[in-house]
């Protein structure tokens, strides 16, 4: 449980069918919030509809996610699909986990990194595929990294 930070210019613009219409980098004018039901259809998009997720709530720039996941990874990707979108600045997690579950460890890309660089750059010992496996299906789904997208850094 907590409260993460987001680029609000960056992460995916949706449409009214929750498809990406655009990625906004940071440093693109800053859109409007979606609506709730556009973000539970873009959590289904990302194979998040099967967690435990048992309310989503649109207030302004935040979006408050209630639910139980059964790993870090589980909880972390749904933080994360809800964060990356344009729009949304803050994430209160109301996340439940099994006890001694790590808290999650982000990271928002800056402009010019490659996973290479944020691997070098982190204190876990991780590699660009490491980075790339545990960012799954968020990666290839946007075709890569962008200025302002905050990534998942896995346990080493």
């Amino acid at each position: 449980m907590g409260i993460f930070k987001f680029n609000r210019a960056a992460g995916r613009h949706l449409n009214d069918e929750a498809a990406i219409e655009a990625i906004k980098h940071a440093g693109h004018p800053v859109p409007k919030a979606p609506r709730e039901n556009i973000i539970k259809r873009a959590f289904k998009q990302y194979g998040l509809s099967q967690l435990s997720m048992a309310h989503v709530v649109v207030h302004d720039n935040t979006i408050t996610i209630k639910g139980h996941a059964e790993t870090a990874a589980q909880r972390d990707h749904m933080i994360l699909a809800a964060g990356n979108i344009a729009g949304i600045d803050t994430v209160n997690s109301e996340i439940t986990v099994p006890p001694g579950t790590p808290a999650p460890n982000f990271h928002q890309v800056e402009a010019g990194e490659t996973l290479a660089d944020i691997a070098e750059k982190v204190d876990a010992d991780v590699t660009a595929d490491d980075l790339r496996k545990a960012n799954k299906p968020v990666l290839e789904n946007e075709g890569g990294i962008y200025p302002g997208q905050t990534i998942r850094i896995p346990e080493a």
